[in-house]
């Protein structure tokens, strides 16, 4: 398992912070000040003994810190760590502009100056750690750029977790859903108060837009996302489940107390549409797990 010694300054502790606890995550050992330094240790001997246990030492760099004696002895540790042949890799973090050591000009930082999550996900490539690791529902958009990144899977993890709240609420106050086919990352809430050609009817057509990802809501009165086109989606709802289930409570509430239930049994549609290589990879899924040798070709 990959080790780390963070090198600061005080100043920069809650992102060394951050970063320390998003490290751990991901399973890398990290000497942080504030975790290891007890009340009554020596400061030098613990500071000694983290950048000689460690392989990485992770210099944060900032005006304040370059300027640190703190972070110039530790630095001049790893340096003479390095030149006794034993292994420890020095890895510059950027965090604000300033002016890079010397010993440090030639090396490639990792840039948190911006984008944190993404330069999160180089960091771990450095201790071999595979950036869907680093992906989630949360934050999956911000890779949607990175071809090496299984960003998609979250998408549909999101969306999966999106259908789930939004018909748990359609069954509450007796709406009906219906899933997109021709998109799949869309749906429709919809009922009904009374029958007949002029009987009064509401929709709630959402989709996931592929342009920027977010959440937007189209107005016009279809039960059927797949009766919709991309440009009908014009109403920007947010890009999250959270609000997008915020948005249909207030909607649902709304039509209850002014017309009340919705009449009739609702019907939910929430089968996904599967494209041909989709129905393939999930035939073959389903060969593989009959058959006891894990390497058979298929």
């Amino acid at each position: 398992m990959a080790s780390i010694f963070l090198s600061h300054n005080s100043i920069d502790k809650p992102f060394v912070e951050k970063l320390s606890k998003d490290l751990k995550r991901l399973g890398v050992n990290v000497w942080f000040d504030k975790w290891e330094v007890k009340t009554g240790d020596s400061l030098l001997w613990k500071i000694n003994d983290g950048i000689t246990e460690n392989e990485y030492l992770g210099i944060v760099l900032t005006p304040e810190s370059v300027n640190s004696s703190w972070v110039k002895l530790e630095l001049d540790a790893a340096m003479v760590k390095q030149l006794n042949n034993k292994q420890v890799v020095i890895l510059p973090i950027l965090l604000r502009d300033c002016t890079l050591p010397l010993v440090l000009a030639g090396a490639k930082y990792a840039d948190f100056r911006s984008e944190y999550d993404l330069r999160l996900s180089e960091l771990a490539a450095v201790f071999g750690i595979a950036n869907t690791a680093t992906i989630s529902e949360n934050n999956w958009r911000k890779f949607t750029k990175d071809k090496y990144s299984n960003w998609k899977k979250f998408r549909e993890q999101e969306f999966a977790e999106l259908v789930t709240a939004l018909v748990a609420k359609a069954r509450e106050f007796n709406w009906s859903v219906w899933t997109g086919g021709n998109n799949q990352f869309s749906l429709a809430l919809s009922a009904r108060w009374s029958d007949g050609a002029n009987g009064l009817s509401k929709s709630i057509p959402i989709r996931l837009c592929g342009r920027n990802n977010a959440y937007l809501l189209s107005l016009q009165d279809a039960w059927n996302p797949n009766h919709l086109n991309a440009s009908d989606y014009t109403v920007h709802i947010g890009n999250t489940v959270n609000a997008c289930e915020e948005y249909v409570w207030r909607q649902l509430t709304k039509m209850e107390e002014q017309h009340g239930r919705p009449k009739g049994k609702p019907s939910f549609f929430t089968h996904r549409f599967l494209k041909t290589e989709m129905k393939y990879e999930l035939i073959k899924d389903s060969i593989r797990k009959m058959n006891w040798d894990r390497n058979v070709i298929i």
